[in-house]
């Protein structure tokens, strides 16, 4: 075999440890959460909790917060931006369902927050210090109903109020730009004096902070670029949080325009670049390094450009596979480029139980829907499941069990060694063994197309020192080796069980370029006879995550 020895690392315990560390950072990914249209109240949550986390994939939602009103009734709180006056006794209905509620695996969960009806003057003191008290009661609340934090959204949804909006303030023909820059950081200054004697290790999750204002960082002068801005006074206003803000506090960049419309890994990696080394650059230069060592940067997907048919401006192109496929794919692009949150937004159906007889859940809608998110946020457990399955689709591996050999080599293929390599390759009862191989290999070619996505599948026994790898390569159509970017190296994830075998599984993704899949069942630095790796029950199989 023609093989590149970068395929096999040259010491299997480096190799053991730096794919245990993928591994614990692939644990340690960001969480996936739903928010949206159906996003419940303190009292939806607790009564639905137990049925939405049924789903089993999502690890957070977000909360409508509601208050007692005037006649008695529960209403709507999430509008924090008003004169109206509020009273803590207000929230004791919410707080008693958030407490009674009992989540088991959903921690990352926000209240919603809006910067609505947005009819403040920055300069309004009266009522500044009424949208204070609503920062504060919101942030108790999560607090003390045990919810990750605030989920803040600045954007304007009733007109003609725009809250950082310089021209649509009521004084603005009294005041300069400048003045409500500096008073805009004043009020965040007492917003986040507030928030942190409430919750002093809150995350403020933020549809969009900056992202989709990116474009102005560049326009020469900031302050005049920021001044006719739908958002131009949230640099000011996001300065006053870091002026006063404890350094436990976490900020999260949902990006959400952004995301709304990404498609490729490219796409998600350049948002989460460009994020993290230019956000900053809107703050004050006192305040850069404090904001930068606070910000997370989240990635968004919009479930509704997945189902929106084809010529709607807010669709997804699903490049010849499937909405589940498209969906899968970018939501694994976005947790790989994401420190933050992932956040799945919908409109047209829910997650959460509720709404009329004919109101469809998100897996009616987009059919495939859960295989695509398990496939993108457990690719491993995807895998298992798959490839457990007591009618599962076809194996692909020729003499996957090992069962047919000359006693050297499983019939259907082949094995491979360095130069200077020495190892023995024998075959019999079910596995194939290598023995004293510094670089060694046994090996099957598999056809396939680029986008095609596999489970694969090896089980592993080794001895003295050794580690048995399941390496995953690539070549062209003609046999050349490609994309060496996308090789994937699995290591058995879990203890050896009494037999001593352990499992190695996971997911590949065919990159571009690609025709031939390379599975090897992979042994290095062995030194003796004593040193072996043995190999069985191999499987490659086509994932169709929409049936």
């Amino acid at each position: 075999m023609d093989y590149k020895p970068n395929i096999v690392t040259k010491a299997s315990a480096v190799i053991y440890l730096a794919i245990l560390a993928v591994a614990s950072v692939a644990e340690a990914r960001p969480p996936l959460i739903v928010t949206g249209w159906d996003s419940p109240s303190p009292a939806e949550y607790r009564k639905n909790i137990a049925e939405f986390e049924k789903w089993g994939v999502f690890d957070g939602t977000t909360i409508r917060p509601t208050r007692r009103g005037a006649n008695g009734a529960e209403v709507d709180a999430r509008n924090a931006f008003s004169r109206e006056s509020w009273q803590w006794e207000d929230f004791s209905t919410a707080l008693a369902d958030l407490r009674a509620a009992k989540p088991t695996r959903t921690p990352s969960t926000f209240l919603m927050m809006n910067a609505m009806p947005g009819d403040v003057d920055w300069f309004d003191d009266a009522g500044w210090r009424e949208v204070v008290n609503h920062w504060r009661l919101l942030a108790r609340l999560a607090k003390q109903g045990g919810l990750r934090g605030l989920l803040y959204d600045a954007e304007p949804y009733v007109k003609p109020f725009k809250q950082f909006c310089y021209a649509a303030q009521m004084k603005a023909g009294q005041h300069s730009f400048s003045e409500y820059r500096a008073k805009a950081r004043e009020r965040g200054q007492e917003v986040m004096r507030a928030v942190g004697e409430e919750f002093p290790e809150v995350s403020i999750f933020a549809y969009r902070l900056f992202s989709d204002m990116l474009g102005v960082l560049d326009s020469g002068d900031l302050n005049r670029a920021l001044e006719p801005d739908t958002y131009g006074l949230q640099p000011s206003f996001v300065d006053g949080w870091m002026d006063v803000a404890p350094a436990t506090i976490s900020i999260i960049e949902g990006t959400e325009d952004i995301g709304y419309r990404a498609n490729s890994p490219s796409e998600y990696n350049a948002a989460f670049t460009r994020e993290r080394l230019r956000l900053p650059e809107f703050l004050a230069a006192e305040n850069r390094d404090k904001f930068a060592r606070a910000l997370r940067i989240g990635q968004s997907l919009y479930l509704d450009a997945y189902v929106n048919p084809p010529g709607n401006p807010w669709r997804i192109d699903h490049a010849g596979s499937s909405p589940a496929r498209r969906l899968a794919a970018n939501i694994s692009s976005a947790l790989a480029a994401s420190d933050g949150v992932v956040w799945l937004y919908g409109e047209q159906a829910r997650w959460w139980p509720g709404g009329d007889a004919k109101s469809q859940t998100w897996a009616q809608k987009l059919p495939g829907a859960i295989n695509a998110i398990r496939c993108a946020t457990d690719p491993a457990g995807f895998a298992r499941a798959l490839v457990a399955e007591a009618k599962g689709p076809a194996n692909l591996l020729p003499n996957p069990d090992f069962a047919k050999t000359d006693g050297k080599v499983p019939t259907g293929w082949e094995t491979w060694q360095s130069e200077d390599s020495r190892g023995t390759f024998t075959c019999a009862d079910g596995h194939a063994e290598i023995r004293g191989g510094k670089d060694a290999v046994v090996y099957s070619i598999t056809k396939v197309k680029p986008g095609s996505v596999f489970a694969v599948r090896l089980r592993v026994k080794s001895g003295g020192r050794s580690q048995g790898v399941l390496s995953i390569g690539w070549k062209s159509t003609d046999g050349k080796w490609t994309a060496q970017a996308s090789n994937v190296r699995l290591v058995p994830a879990a203890a050896a069980g009494t037999d001593g075998w352990q499992e190695a599984t996971g997911m590949v993704e065919v990159p571009g370029g690609a025709g031939q899949l390379m599975f090897m069942a992979v042994a290095g630095e062995q030194s003796g006879k004593d040193d072996y790796c043995w190999f069985k029950d191999a499987v490659l199989t086509l994932v169709r995550i929409d049936g």
